[in-house]
């Protein structure tokens, strides 16, 4: 940054503009700027280092430091537990996705279908797609990289909600509506709710134009270490190509779902 550009940065900081738009990406600099100096540093060196005026910077690491994010050591600012254990979840995820994408390759090698990875978004409580590959049969569903799902009435959502806690279930389901979105939708809470308990006694789910029609879909969750779900692998096909080889395909599934497993350290899961 130029002093002329720095100096009209920091005289609009000064004035109090800070706090608007600013202040989000201040504090992911601050963040990184410790994670990159483990031993920690001073307000004076910080404050030198992301050209923010101490003041400025004095009020954001009180917040800091009130969530855990920034901890202090003597006069020295470190990365705090809650920094730590944001940057396990994300190194956590990464990990999942770079374990997978070969798996997903050679599940759709396998099954000639379109292979992919989902991911939990839990606040929002959808079922993300993270990774795709394309099979080779012509005619095939391919959803977008990053489009969204619901939980209930798909095999990526299912695989996903039926290994959750007790609370988060409880909490989804009453402050989600279930709505009909095809002639095929189950929207009993009753009736979704029996349907993931097969899903957690037979490890896989399975769906049939229940979110989209002459779409089908088979899923299953990706263990983690320590048993968390956060993951589900899977297919997706049109709907008559699952009848006649559904039990083979749900096997192929499961048996991806625990070699990601494996892989991400879950030895209990070892694939055969």
């Amino acid at each position: 940054m130029n002093a002329t550009k720095k100096k009209t940065v920091d005289s609009e900081l000064e004035e109090g503009e800070y706090a608007g738009p600013r202040s989000p990406i201040r504090v992911m600099q601050i963040v990184e700027a410790l994670a990159e100096m483990p031993q920690g540093m001073p307000l004076t060196q910080l404050s030198e280092r992301l050209g923010i005026p101490k003041t400025s910077l004095l009020s954001h690491l009180r917040v800091l430091l009130g969530s855990g994010h920034v901890a202090m050591q003597e006069t020295r600012y470190l990365l705090g537990g809650a920094s730590l254990r944001l940057g396990l979840v994300i190194a956590a995820s990464a990990t999942v996705a770079a374990a997978a994408r070969p798996i997903v390759a050679q599940l759709a090698h396998d099954t000639g279908e379109t292979a992919m990875l989902a991911m939990l978004d839990a606040p929002a409580a959808q079922a993300v797609y993270v990774e795709r590959v394309n099979g080779s049969n012509p005619i095939r569903f391919s959803p977008d990289i990053g489009a969204r799902r619901p939980l209930y009435c798909t095999a990526f959502g299912r695989a996903l909600l039926a290994f959750q806690d007790a609370k988060f279930l409880t909490h989804y389901f009453q402050t989600h509506e279930l709505a009909r979105v095809t002639e095929h939708t189950v929207t009993a809470v009753r009736a979704v709710r029996k349907g993931l308990e097969e899903v957690r006694a037979s490890g896989v789910a399975t769906s049939l134009e229940e979110h989209t029609l002459e779409a089908g879909a088979i899923a299953a969750p990706v263990f983690e270490q320590q048993g968390l779900v956060r993951h589900a692998i899977g297919i997706a096909l049109p709907v008559s190509r699952v009848g006649p080889h559904r039990a083979r395909l749900e096997a192929q599934v499961v048996e991806a779902a625990k070699k990601v497993a494996w892989t991400l350290g879950a030895p209990w899961l070892a694939a055969s």
